[in-house]
């Protein structure tokens, strides 16, 4: 950990809204030990509606970031109402050293939220990124289609590059956004994909955890 006592948190959209009880423990975990976060949220099952609209009546290209950008910013807001903490609408790449906790969603068409907790670490200095959502980690194949799938504890960017392939668009699941990942191994910042809010104290406490840790 950094001196600066912060880390950056990925919060997926749908993980907010079906887990609030782990949001709660989210908070109350940031107060006990005195950390302060940039809460970058994403937009979730409201972003996809409103997206999957906006193409049926033929909104098209950057207009369709656009909606998903303002949805992770009304995401965002809610955070920062909840968190009682500021709301951060400028560029991730400025934000600079995270002396309190801020809550920011989307900020330019082309960039996930993902990209932009990416750059967030890289302008707070932070080496820790944490990417909360409904799975437990990163597995070898997908384990809704498949029974046999296994949890990575532990993998490579590279490999990571090979289960998310490139095809990005508006409104797309990602297990880490590749270009984010690239953001990460080169400035050596280390993910951790977990559903557990527990990871985060138990990483910065050097302990196993129960998601993935991606060098």
């Amino acid at each position: 950990m950094p001196g600066n006592n912060s880390v950056v948190v990925s919060l997926g959209g749908s993980f907010i809204f079906a887990n609030i009880d782990k949001v709660k423990h989210l908070k109350a975990m940031l107060q006990r030990r005195h950390l302060s976060a940039a809460l970058v949220t994403g937009g979730g099952t409201l972003a996809r509606e409103y997206i999957g609209f906006a193409r049926g009546i033929g909104i098209k290209g950057d207009r369709l970031h656009e909606i998903g950008i303002r949805s992770t910013m009304l995401n965002a807001f809610i955070i920062s109402e909840y968190f009682k903490c500021s709301y951060y609408a400028g560029d991730p790449r400025s934000i600079g050293r995270i002396t309190r906790t801020v809550a920011m969603g989307g900020y330019k068409p082309g960039w996930t939220t993902d990209v932009c907790a990416a750059y967030a670490c890289v302008s707070s200095g932070s080496r820790l990124l944490f990417n909360i959502s409904k799975e437990r980690g990163v597995f070898d194949k997908d384990p809704g289609r498949f029974k046999d799938a296994e949890l990575l504890h532990r993998m490579r960017f590279e490999d990571l590059y090979g289960l998310t392939g490139s095809r990005r668009r508006p409104g797309m699941n990602y297990i880490f956004d590749p270009m984010a990942a690239r953001i990460c191994e080169r400035h050596g910042i280390e993910v951790i994909v977990t559903s557990s809010i527990s990871d985060i104290s138990k990483r910065i406490d050097g302990l196993r955890i129960r998601g993935t840790i991606i060098q």
